[in-house]
């Protein structure tokens, strides 16, 4: 479970600690960037083979680090979004849902991994069977994120977080009390 050390710990409610051996990638302005092109790679086609050479930048320099991994495997999400051909969309479709639920499984407590597969399963159509998966890693992101804010607060932007918050917000799956801390931790920053 290498690069789950923070998330292992979260996850039994102990105060996370960093590990020696996780490379600080958050603090990279490359990281930064490779999110930033892959959210807007999610409103625009035009961005994803820019996108995914800044995450393959990434890997090379940091390992194949699951929250990177992550960003790469929502690529291929995308490619099954904007493939015009059904049998690669459909084949890009079932590789990604393997490659992120394979990356839950590993890192069930890591909130960008949750982020990504719960908002890409979010929009997917009812009749795809992956309501409840959002649902829970939409629930696991809000416990998390109220949980530990000032590690989340070093680690993304206030932009991203308030992204985040917002689209917690938007699901109409997280109670208003909920939404309020949030907002208090995240959004007024």
């Amino acid at each position: 479970m290498r690069g789950c050390a923070i998330g292992f710990v979260i996850g039994f409610g102990m105060t996370p600690l960093l590990s020696q051996n996780l490379p600080d990638f958050y603090s990279d302005s490359l990281y930064k960037r490779a999110q930033k092109l892959y959210f807007l790679a999610v409103q625009s086609e035009s961005y994803m083979e820019e996108a995914e050479r800044a995450i393959q930048s990434l890997i090379r320099i940091y390992g194949p680090q699951p929250p990177i991994q992550m960003y790469l495997y929502g690529l291929t999400a995308l490619k099954a979004r904007y493939s015009l051909n059904p049998l690669q969309k459909r084949d890009f479709f079932y590789q990604a849902v393997s490659q992120m639920d394979a990356m839950v499984r590993q890192c069930p407590s890591d909130p960008e991994i949750r982020f990504l597969r719960g908002s890409f399963y979010y929009y997917l159509p009812f009749f795809m069977g992956k309501r409840k998966e959002a649902e829970d890693d939409l629930r696991t992101l809000t416990r998390l994120l109220l949980q530990s804010p000032d590690l989340y607060k070093k680690r993304y932007t206030s932009e991203v977080l308030r992204a985040i918050v917002g689209f917690l917000e938007q699901s109409g799956w997280i109670g208003k009390e909920e939404i309020q801390r949030l907002r208090r931790l995240y959004v007024t920053l």
